[in-house]
């Protein structure tokens, strides 16, 4: 048609560029846009523009797609709304979040109005990006707009501000959308739960939990694991047992994570008996037992200096087909150096390498530690240096364990030369290192050393400790008074 005398109108190209959009043919769409539809004068409808642009975004296409927003635009035209949320979903996914806003504006002062996909898109981007008085300014104008906020809305905004600590602010937001009729899922009260949880507010997040059961939403396994998360970790096992209970009144099937967290309490209490029989007559009866479970338990032994019962769990976990990791292996082997048992320690390292279980940064970090706490330093550098030649990069925990090590033995120009190696390797020193360092320098009177190494502490934002500046003052007194 375009060859011969044929005329073509601008209403066959639009048809035509349709189908190729249609069909994934974009390298043919573009070619006859800018071979055909340009040069003869034509131009595409706002409809087929639109589907252009989404098609373009699948193909992630930004410079063609900013062609033809600049095309749109010279002749009057916004996209359609899905257009514009698709391309502006794009642009937040790909982390150009400005371009997003600055479009965002845009098309607002061209006469296109956001709706509450585009609003939820913006505001989730925000809150991920930490930028969170954007996004409180976004969720505002979504309500003067008159807009009615979904769940999906409400869900990025107070996912967001839980995740970034501004949980009052997204509490408050959220009973603004209850009281606008909006229904709120369960996602947002376990958002909110987690959030007041965080902060130490249980009082808070148990009100909420009797607040969504009110408001005919069912708390879920999620609502009562954060719950029992809390509880645990704060020592609060008569709460804890009641949201077991409650838990079972309800329906709600406590899974592996909500009895796991169930031991973790009762061994943080040191109640041990009362740890073993609930793993023994509930876990083990219902069979969801796991290595994490064996390794709470273990822990607790070893803390409780009952190293027996340990190991036995350790023989009755390899009984019941249950594999040690590193961390079982880790927790024995140092609580069996710590009570002087270097012979077993010994045999259960012969049986973690005899498995293929390779040592990571924890174990060689505990057993470096160690070490250093019983005075086997040269012994302790050995293994440090065994870790770096396997290819495991210390921390500065490993670091700071040496250097404590050597500090302690009057080998501070040992512990120096691992200070040096840590800023050449990047591993920045932290507060410990700098008042193990300058501790050690005082101790051996290299005192210009210690001003030079509490100067670098300063610039980087540290401060010692009243003591050890007192320390350091008075030795340098001393010094020029002699």
């Amino acid at each position: 048609m375009s060859q011969s005398k044929c005329r073509v109108f601008s209403l066959d190209y639009n048809r035509f560029i349709g189908v190729l959009i249609k069909d994934s043919r974009y390298d043919l769409a573009h070619h006859y846009y800018y071979r055909h539809v340009i040069p003869n004068g034509f131009s595409l409808t706002p409809f087929t523009y639109s589907r252009f642009i989404s098609a373009l975004c699948v193909e992630k296409s930004f410079t063609l797609i900013q062609n033809l927003l600049e095309h749109m635009d010279s002749l009057g035209f916004v996209p359609d709304i899905w257009a514009f949320n698709i391309y502006l979903n794009l642009l937040c996914r790909e982390n150009r979040l400005q371009a997003a806003l600055e479009l965002f504006y845009n098309m607002m002062q061209k006469g296109r109005e956001p709706d509450v996909v585009t609003y939820t898109i913006l505001i989730d981007a925000l809150c991920k990006s930490r930028r969170f008085d954007e996004a409180s300014k976004l969720w505002r104008g979504l309500i003067e707009k008159g807009l009615v906020p979904d769940y999906k809305a409400c869900g990025a905004l107070v996912i967001g501000l839980c995740g970034g600590g501004n949980v009052d602010l997204a509490y408050d937001l959220t009973l603004g959308v209850i009281k606008g009729g909006v229904k709120v899922n369960v996602l947002v009260y376990n958002a909110l739960i987690s959030g007041f949880c965080k902060i130490r507010r249980i009082d808070k997040a148990l009100a909420i939990k009797k607040f969504m059961e009110r408001n005919g939403c069912v708390p879920d396994l999620v609502t009562y694991n954060i719950l029992l998360n809390y509880c645990c970790d704060e020592v609060m096992l008569d709460e804890a047992v009641r949201l077991v209970e409650t838990m079972g009144r309800s329906g709600v099937e406590p899974d592996l994570y909500s009895y796991n967290e169930l031991l973790k309490g009762y061994c943080k209490a040191n109640l041990m008996d009362r740890a073993y029989l609930t793993m023994a007559k509930k876990m083990q009866v219902k069979g969801i037992c796991d290595v994490v479970s064996y390794n709470t338990l273990i822990r607790g032994f070893c803390k409780a200096h009952q190293m027996r019962r340990a190991y036995d769990l350790f023989e009755e976990m390899n009984r019941n087909g249950i594999q040690p990791d590193v961390v079982t292996f880790t927790i024995l082997i140092d609580a069996f150096l710590r009570e002087g048992s270097s012979n077993v320690a010994k045999k259960l390292l012969d049986r973690m390498t005899g498995m293929g279980l390779l040592p990571d940064r924890v174990f060689y970090t505990t057993i470096v530690d160690h070490l250093c706490k019983t005075g086997k330093i040269d012994m302790a550098h050995s293994v440090f240096r065994d870790m770096v030649e396997n290819g495991i990069s210390p921390d500065v925990v490993a670091y700071n364990a040496l250097i404590n090590g050597f500090c302690k033995a009057s080998r501070v120009t040992h512990a120096m030369h691992l200070y040096d190696e840590m800023q050449v390797k990047a591993h920045s020193p932290d507060e410990v290192t700098f008042k193990l360092i300058v501790g050690g320098l005082i101790k051996e009177n290299k005192l210009s050393e210690a001003c030079r190494v509490w100067d670098q502490m300063m610039e980087k934002g540290f401060t010692l400790d009243r003591h050890l500046s007192e320390t350091l003052i008075n030795a340098i007194n001393s010094n020029r008074g002699s």
